[in-house]
C-alpha cells in the first residue's frame, strides 16, 4: 500500500509538472504570435501614415502651384490691360475697373483654394485620428493578457495529493491493524471452540465409561442376587 501511495504521488507530481510545462509552452507560443501580429500591425499603420503624408504633400504642392498660377495670370492680365490702354490712349476709371476686376477674381480664387486646403486639412486630421484610434484598438486586441503558468495551483495540487496519500496511508494502516486484531480474535475464538469441543468429547467419553461401569455393577449385583436366591432355595430343600 505504501508503494501504491508513493506511485500515486509521483504520478500526480509528474502530471502537475507536465501541465505547467504545457502552460509555459502555450504562453511562449501566444507571446510569439502577439509579437508577430504587433509587428505586422505596426508596419501596416506606418505605411498608412506615410501614404497619408504623401497625399498631403501632393495636395499642398498642387494648391501652392495653383496660387502661383493664379497670381501670375492676374499680374499678366493687369499688365496686358494697362499696356493696351496706354497704347489706345485710354486711361482713368475704365482701366482701374478692369484692374480691380482681375484682382477681385484672383482674390476669390485664392479664397476658394484656402477653403479647399482647410477642408483637406480637416479631413487629414480626422483620418489621422481615426487611423490612430484603430491602431490602438487593434494593438489592444492583439496583445491580450497572456495566461502565465499556474505554479501556485500546481503546488497546491501536489500538496493536496501528498496530503491525501498520507491520509489514505494512515487509514490503511488503521484498517490493517484492525484486521490483524480481528484475525487474532477469530484465531482465539477458534482455538477456544476447539478446546471446548475436546472437553465436550472427553466428557462424553467419561459419561459413556461411567454408564458402562454402572451397567457392569448392576449386572454383578443382579448376578449376586440370583446366586443368593438360588442358595436360599437349595437350603430349604
Amino acid at each position: 500500500m505504501c508503494d501504491m501511495g508513493l506511485t500515486a504521488m509521483a504520478m500526480s507530481a509528474a502530471s502537475q509538472a507536465a501541465n505547467v510545462g504545457a502552460q509555459r509552452q502555450q504562453a511562449k507560443a501566444q507571446e510569439a504570435s502577439q509579437l508577430q501580429a504587433s509587428v505586422g500591425e505596426m508596419e501596416r499603420f506606418q505605411l498608412a501614415q506615410r501614404a497619408q503624408r504623401a497625399r498631403q504633400a501632393d495636395e499642398e504642392t498642387t494648391a501652392a502651384l495653383e496660387r502661383q498660377k493664379a497670381r501670375r495670370e492676374e499680374t499678366e492680365a493687369v499688365a496686358t490691360t494697362i499696356t493696351s490702354a496706354e497704347e489706345s490712349g485710354v486711361s482713368g476709371t475704365s482701366v482701374g475697373l478692369a484692374v480691380a476686376e482681375y484682382a477681385r477674381k484672383n482674390a476669390e480664387y485664392q479664397a476658394a483654394l484656402t477653403l479647399q486646403e482647410n477642408m483637406n486639412a480637416t479631413a487629414r486630421r480626422l483620418g489621422f485620428e481615426s487611423g490612430g484610434n484603430a491602431y490602438v484598438n487593434r494593438m489592444a486586441q492583439i496583445n491580450q493578457p497572456i495566461a502565465q503558468p499556474n505554479y501556485l495551483g500546481a503546488a497546491l495540487g501536489m500538496g493536496q495529493t501528498i496530503a491525501g496519500g498520507i491520509t489514505g496511508f494512515k487509514k490503511q494502516q488503521t484498517i490493517d491493524t484492525m484486521m490483524g486484531k480481528q484475525e487474532k480474535l477469530i484465531d482465539l475464538q477458534t482455538s477456544t471452540a476447539r478446546e471446548g469441543l475436546k472437553i465436550a468429547s472427553q466428557n462424553a467419553a467419561n459419561t459413556a465409561t461411567s454408564a458402562a461401569a454402572a451397567r457392569g455393577a448392576t449386572q454383578i449385583m443382579d448376578a449376586q442376587r440370583r446366586i443368593q436366591t438360588y442358595n436360599i432355595l437349595e437350603g430349604t430343600q
